[in-house]
C-alpha cells in the first residue's frame, strides 16, 4: 500500500511539473507560426516554452467573405517578444471580416497577450520585413539578422544560438564573431548592385 501510494504521488508530481516549470502559450486558430525562438515552426498548436525571454514569429491567416466571394488573408510576419515564468498565456487577435480590416491590421497589428486571469501581459511587437521578391524566403536567416539589431522585439540570445548552425548549413563563410559572419552571409545573398554599394560604403569608411 505504501509503495502504491508513493508511485501515485510521484506520478502526480510528474504530471504537474511541466505546467509549473514552463510557459504554456495558447494560440488562436488564425495564427500560423513561422519561427519560435529563431527556429522554424509551423501550425498553431499550443507551445511549451522555457521560462524567461521568448520570441515567436507568425502570420495572421484566415478567410473572410466579402461581396459574396471568399477571400484569404495572410499578413506580414509578426514578431512578438515577451518574458514569463511558470505561467499560462493566451495570444489574442481580432476576427477580420473585410478587406479594410485586413489592411488596417497588416499596417498596425492589434494583438493582446493575456494570462489565465485575463490580465494583459507586456510584450514587444514588430514585423519581419523583406523588400523585393518574397518567394523562397529564409526566415531563420532573416530572424538572425533582425535579432542582431536594436529593434524592440529583437532577442540577441536567439541570434547567437541559431547563427552558427544556420550558416554552416548554407555553406557560407564563418567570421571571427557574429557580426562578421552575418556580414559575410548577407553579402553573398545580395545582388551585384547591392554588393557594389556595400563595398563603396566600406571604402568611404576606410
Amino acid at each position: 500500500m505504501k509503495l502504491r501510494t508513493a508511485i501515485l504521488a510521484l506520478t502526480a508530481c510528474g504530471l504537474s511539473f511541466p505546467s509549473l516549470a514552463d510557459i504554456n502559450l495558447e494560440l488562436p486558430y488564425s495564427a500560423e507560426l513561422v519561427l519560435v525562438n529563431g527556429i522554424k515552426k509551423d501550425g498553431n498548436e499550443p507551445l511549451v516554452l522555457k521560462n524567461g525571454e521568448n520570441q515567436i514569429a507568425f502570420r495572421y491567416q484566415d478567410g473572410y467573405r466579402e461581396n459574396g466571394e471568399y477571400q484569404l488573408f495572410k499578413s506580414d510576419v509578426i514578431i512578438v517578444k515577451f518574458n514569463g515564468e511558470d505561467a499560462n498565456y493566451r495570444l489574442e487577435m481580432p476576427k477580420l471580416r473585410n478587406e479594410m480590416e485586413t489592411f488596417k491590421f497588416n499596417n498596425n497589428p492589434s494583438i493582446k497577450l493575456t494570462d489565465n486571469n485575463g490580465q494583459t501581459i507586456n510584450f514587444e511587437q514588430d514585423k519581419l520585413m523583406k523588400s523585393g521578391i518574397q518567394f523562397g524566403r529564409d526566415y531563420e536567416a532573416e530572424m538572425v539578422a533582425y535579432n542582431l539589431t536594436d529593434n524592440a522585439a529583437a532577442m540577441k540570445s536567439a541570434a547567437i544560438t541559431t547563427l552558427p548552425a544556420k550558416v554552416n548549413l548554407d555553406g557560407k563563410q564563418q567570421g571571427e564573431n557574429v557580426a562578421e559572419t552575418m556580414l559575410n552571409y548577407w553579402y553573398e545573398q545580395a545582388d551585384p548592385a547591392t554588393q557594389a554599394r556595400f563595398k563603396a560604403r566600406i571604402n568611404q569608411v576606410q
